[in-house]
């Protein structure tokens, strides 16, 4: 790809941002969410002007100045978090205090750490003393927790707070933040106990236990994975203990669950009461940029030589489930057969045709991007831009879709608050001239929901013991 053809790009994915604002400003302004087809307010996730909180990192780095203002000037004058009703605690954590955090990283305002605080201080209700996992729903105005639609414990959701958690410790110098997450991380481990793949339930009472047998980089798994790796990484590689637990996992990956199809497509498949299912999450491509990224960012000692070419061959394997597509997107799950040859080892799963404006492919493009500078996956994700322009623009927004095997598409009326959280900014990362300049990895751990968090540089700051919650 030309450098021509990537300023392009990065203009479509800049001028996405811009389109989606705009809808979203004019007609669901301070609401969760917007239907992008009908411009009506979407659904209600705790009433925190969501949208708003989760796009302002992605403002920030596209240098959208006016829109970032304006977002700020929402959060100072109208943020509140009294929501009456029950709202997912792993979503507001990732979403709403991970946006407000990452902006206060980003711009130094400190309206932003204020209201998180405000968050934090709420959040913390959610965490129950017996097990110290926290619960799965919150109320915000009573502080209320409650078991969500599964009765125990989701692995992703109990260990996926714990970057937010601890970098609000960092800041207001109060480890109690910090301190709740990181149980909750510890209890895993123990449970844990040494074999590195877990399965995705816990249970909700008594000793850490897992209650299942289904261990997975998909849905209800995948980001507990992530966070022990950046969890090392945002505390400047000072606890081994996260970096131990999650090499462990990737050995136990790279030996049980990574598979190579006679037509050359490398993939996570998933395990259930011991048996291989050949089935991959588009949520799981994000290990693509996992690996390489802990590849490159952890000592060298510790790095397994198979990671890198794992990683390569995960995020082909992601660009083709959306380049094999008639829409040029990807389902939301594929099934995969490991004895099929080149365009006949993979197909949609079970009718999960939909896309759903995930980031995962994207993610893992840009990973790849920024510490190969290889110019075929710029291309990737400039064919991924244009697919999702070409399909999902609408008057309002950007649509998700019903079914990629089908072109034209039809439009879902859904634009999840993680498109632009997260999407574009994976997208338009990689078209930049130079991602580091934009974002150096050095100086920044990305959360889960593509919020990036400062690094505490251990030794520069006697602010380093009490991060640690000591």
């Amino acid at each position: 790809a030309s450098a021509k053809e990537a300023e392009q790009w990065r203009l479509m994915a800049r001028n996405a941002a811009i389109h989606a604002w705009k809808g979203y400003r004019e007609r669901a302004w301070g609401k969760d969410e917007m239907k992008p087809v009908s411009g009506a307010p979407g659904r209600v996730w705790g009433n925190t002007g969501l949208q708003i909180l989760d796009a302002l990192s992605t403002l920030w780095i596209m240098d959208l100045k006016e829109q970032f203002d304006e977002a700020a000037d929402w959060v100072s004058q109208s943020l509140k978090f009294d929501h009456p009703a029950p709202v997912s605690f792993f979503e507001i954590t990732i979403r709403a205090l991970g946006g407000l955090l990452s902006a206060h990283a980003l711009s130094g305002r400190p309206i932003f750490l204020q209201k998180a605080r405000e968050l934090g201080d709420k959040l913390l209700h959610a965490f129950n003393g017996q097990t110290g996992f926290p619960f799965t729903q919150l109320n915000l105005r009573t502080g209320e927790g409650k078991k969500g639609w599964y009765s125990g414990v989701v692995l992703a959701e109990a260990g996926t707070v714990q970057l937010e958690f601890r970098y609000l410790s960092q800041q207001s110098n109060d480890p109690k933040y910090a301190a709740a997450g990181d149980r909750a991380m510890r209890q895993i481990l123990q449970a844990e106990n040494g074999q590195g793949l877990v399965p995705w339930g816990l249970a909700s009472s008594g000793p850490p236990r897992f209650t299942n047998s289904h261990i997975t980089f998909g849905a209800m798994g995948d980001s507990y994975y992530e966070y022990l790796l950046k969890m090392y990484l945002q505390t400047d590689r000072s606890e081994p203990e996260w970096i131990n637990a999650w090499r462990r996992a990737m050995d136990k990956m790279m030996s049980r669950l990574i598979f190579t199809s006679k037509g050359g497509l490398t993939y996570i498949a998933e395990e259930k009461n011991s048996r291989t299912d050949h089935k991959m999450d588009h949520l799981a491509c994000f290990v693509g940029g996992m690996l390489i990224y802990g590849s490159r960012q952890i000592n060298p000692e510790d790095v397994d030589s198979r990671w890198e070419q794992t990683a390569a061959g995960i995020t082909e394997t992601c660009y083709e489930m959306y380049h094999r597509q008639p829409s040029h997107l990807a389902p939301e799950a594929s099934r995969f057969n490991p004895q099929g040859v080149r365009g006949q080892d993979m197909s949609v799963w079970n009718n999960a045709g939909q896309y759903l404006l995930r980031p995962e492919a994207a993610e893992a493009i840009f990973y790849m991007f920024y510490y190969t500078g290889d110019p075929k996956y710029r291309r990737w994700a400039g064919e991924i831009m244009e697919a999702i322009e070409k399909n999902c623009r609408t008057t309002h927004g950007y649509s998700a879709v019903t079914d990629v095997r089908r072109s034209p598409v039809t439009l879902r009326n859904e634009m999840e608050t993680f498109f632009l959280a997260e999407t574009l900014k994976y997208l338009y990362l990689t078209f930049v001239p130079n991602p580091r300049t934009v974002l150096n990895l050095d100086d920044f751990v990305i959360t889960t929901e593509a919020h990036p968090l400062r690094i505490a540089k251990v030794g520069k700051s006697n602010r380093q013991q009490k991060f640690l919650g000591k």
